[in-house]
């Protein structure tokens, strides 16, 4: 861990923003990446861990560490605009906001809004920028979770402005889309990438005038060793923006077995089962295939009804599979690299997942605001070390026979043993051990 944060440029930055206690903060976000505990069982783990053992991790110092933390806003976007500086390779930008939710009385940002993660508690939105292609965290902003997702992202852009990161593409998920949102960007000149919805006429309409080009030998290409086909038009949407359209054949014939999978899997159930009335079918089929209500016309009577097939609704939704719509408003972008940015907008869904599993941060156990922003800092601190190293990993094809998890279980069988003389020696070194260490380009330690 040391050796990656080392690599990253990460310790300097830490220490020339925070000298006093940079090694505890890096010895806690390593801690709470490796092991996903309460912060008041450090000291524990420490105890059995070859770490210096004058850091003061008890309970009350640990408390009040993560509430000068969350105190200091000016320090922290000085880390932030260091880091971001110091990333020098980022061609685009992937945005998006995570909801964290909390019980507690006491913290300002708690607020009701759209919790994207189902929970009925007030919560506070994170928005997250990941830099492309180096797919690690640059900066985060937290705000009250009632504010609207655009105003946050036009906040953290003027933020990274200042910075002096401007000529970006930011890539964003459907939430974003409007037409007085790509207005507001493009008059900002804000260059995004954001997909179209197929429900909005404007996608019906594409696909209508493109059908027959996304099959067409002359809209080929290759696209990381798969057959893909694509057109590029030009729409207005309150601005003139271009559509990019992608049809991958291969998705489509996915796409197509489990539709008729499902088709058959539903009817049968329907046929099989007994109902009292034609609402309860209608909250069968949305409970068990969500959205094929408007697939069938429901006919018979109670108790035993029957699926008949809307032949023109499954086509529409067929003419729609393996297709992506793609829109910006920057005209030198192309298909390809437009694909390759959007098919990275993945990396930022996994990073939520880990903050919300992996690092035990679905819900926040803090009892203020500042410690509350503490708190979060060392988890974007972890953050950014888990995607260091799941970068090396998938560079080096571990992930086809551990997960993170297990080769951090690995290396932790790894044993320093102090005998009684005071000398100390390493227990052996496996061939996992050894094998992960050379993935990692680490030396391979010595007692």
């Amino acid at each position: 861990m040391s050796h990656i944060v080392e690599r990253l440029g990460l310790g300097p930055l830490l220490r020339r923003v925070w000298p006093d206690t940079a090694q505890q903060l890096l010895l806690l976000a390593i801690y709470q990446l490796v092991e996903a505990k309460p912060l008041y069982l450090a000291r524990a783990w420490a105890e059995g861990t070859e770490v210096d053992p004058s850091l003061d991790l008890s309970s009350q110092r640990l408390s009040r560490l993560m509430e000068e933390l969350g105190r200091e806003e000016d320090r922290r976007l000085l880390f932030f605009e260091s880091w971001m500086r110091h990333q020098r390779d980022s061609r685009a930008i992937l945005f998006d906001i995570t909801s964290l939710s909390s019980d507690s009385k006491l913290i300002g940002k708690l607020e009701w809004g759209y919790n994207r993660g189902g929970d009925s508690l007030p919560q506070v939105n994170l928005g997250m920028i990941v830099g492309q292609p180096s797919e690690l965290p640059l900066a985060y902003r937290a705000y009250p979770g009632s504010i609207a997702d655009v105003t946050t992202l036009r906040n953290i852009l003027r933020l990274m402005a200042e910075w002096g990161v401007e000529d970006v593409t930011v890539v964003l998920d459907r939430g974003f889309y409007s037409a007085t949102n790509l207005q507001e960007m493009t008059r900002d000149n804000l260059h995004f990438i954001i997909p179209l919805s197929f429900s909005t006429k404007i996608a019906g309409r594409l696909l209508a005038d493109h059908l027959r080009d996304l099959q067409s030998p002359l809209r080929a290409f290759s696209f990381k060793g798969r057959p893909m086909f694509y057109v590029q038009d030009t729409v207005l949407i309150g601005t003139k923006v271009y559509a990019h359209l992608f049809h991958d054949e291969r998705r489509r014939a996915d796409e197509m077995d489990h539709l008729m999978r499902r088709l058959v899997e539903v009817e049968a159930q329907v046929e099989a089962k007994q109902f009292w009335s034609v609402h309860a079918v209608e909250e069968h089929l949305e409970s068990v295939f969500r959205g094929s209500r408007s697939l069938y016309d429901i006919e018979g009577r109670k108790p035993r009804f029957r699926l008949k097939r809307r032949p023109k609704a499954i086509s529409r939704l067929m003419n729609r599979m393996g297709k992506t719509i793609l829109l910006t408003n920057d005209p030198k972008v192309g298909g390809e690299d437009i694909l390759m940015f959007y098919r990275r907008k993945d990396v930022l869904e996994k990073m939520f997942d880990v903050i919300k599993n992996e690092l035990d941060n679905g819900r926040l156990r803090v009892s203020s605001r500042e410690a509350m922003e503490g708190r979060l800092f060392l988890t974007y601190l972890s953050l950014i070390i888990h995607s260091a190293l799941s970068r090396i990993m998938k560079e080096q094809d571990l992930f086809k026979t551990y997960t993170l998890a297990e080769a951090f279980c690995d290396l932790k069988k790894l044993r320093l043993v102090t005998l009684t003389s005071g000398k100390t020696y390493l227990t052996e070194i496996s061939r996992k051990q050894r094998l992960m260490f050379e993935k990692f380009d680490v030396p391979i330690p010595t007692a």
